[in-house]
């Protein structure tokens, strides 16, 4: 063989790791309206891939809409494969009935994801605000309104979606460093008070932060922006 006819052997090439990410999804529970919501956490990059509301018909009977609903969460599982599943834990009511209707309605997506080995993460409404807001004494309109502006999203979201959104913002915090990314955001907080807690130190106002300081105002009027 001549030295022109010799073949260099090709390189060896490492392959392209693809990104990883976790899915979180979010549920804020009920028997008739049970909000859902999938977020991708990439670093400390956290984006909404999807979110919606389950609406079984309110005339059927409980366990007719706990069918629907069952129904529901499976497909949203077998669609998305979250890596976790967050739940908000259940509000303390007087009515032991509505009480019930709500443990069972939190019991759909827990069971769901446990059976197929998915990490349970269960937040309380105290710790939901605390995480988005900034404060476990905000109100659902500051809940919604922080929620927009970390997810930057451009419109307006219902309750059950939102708090859903929330839900899963929570769990995504303790995803480092996810976390840093969420207390910086939760630092727009500062510049007002919030809940009638005062915060001190307030940084340097920015569009967001003077947008979300007017939704507190108009808040604490009671009206809206």
């Amino acid at each position: 063989m001549t030295e022109g006819s010799r073949r260099k052997a090709p390189m060896a090439t490492s392959p392209v790791r693809a990104a990883t990410f976790d899915v979180v999804m979010g549920i804020d529970p009920g028997t008739l309206r049970l909000g859902w919501a999938v977020l991708e956490v990439q670093g400390s990059q956290i984006k909404r891939r999807a979110s919606g509301v389950l609406l079984p018909p309110a005339r059927w009977e409980r366990p007719r809409r706990l069918g629907v609903l069952l129904q529901g969460l499976t497909a949203l599982l077998d669609e998305h494969q979250p890596s976790v599943v967050a739940v908000e834990t259940a509000f303390v009511r007087r009515d032991p009935r509505a009480a019930l209707a709500l443990g069972e309605a939190r019991g759909l997506p827990i069971a769901l994801a446990a059976a197929r080995g998915i990490e349970v993460v269960e937040v309380s409404p105290s710790e939901v605000k605390q995480r988005v807001v900034g404060s476990g004494r905000a109100s659902k309109g500051q809940v919604q309104a922080m929620v927009r502006i970390q997810l930057a999203l451009q419109s307006g979201l219902g309750e059950d979606e939102s708090d859903a959104l929330a839900v899963a913002l929570t769990a995504a915090a303790t995803r480092t460093p996810a976390a840093g990314l969420l207390q910086r955001n939760a630092d727009l907080a500062r510049s007002t008070a919030i809940g009638g807690v005062a915060v001190t130190e307030a940084p340097a106002m920015t569009p967001a932060r003077a947008y979300y300081a007017a939704v507190l105002a108009a808040a604490r009027r009671g009206g809206t922006r």
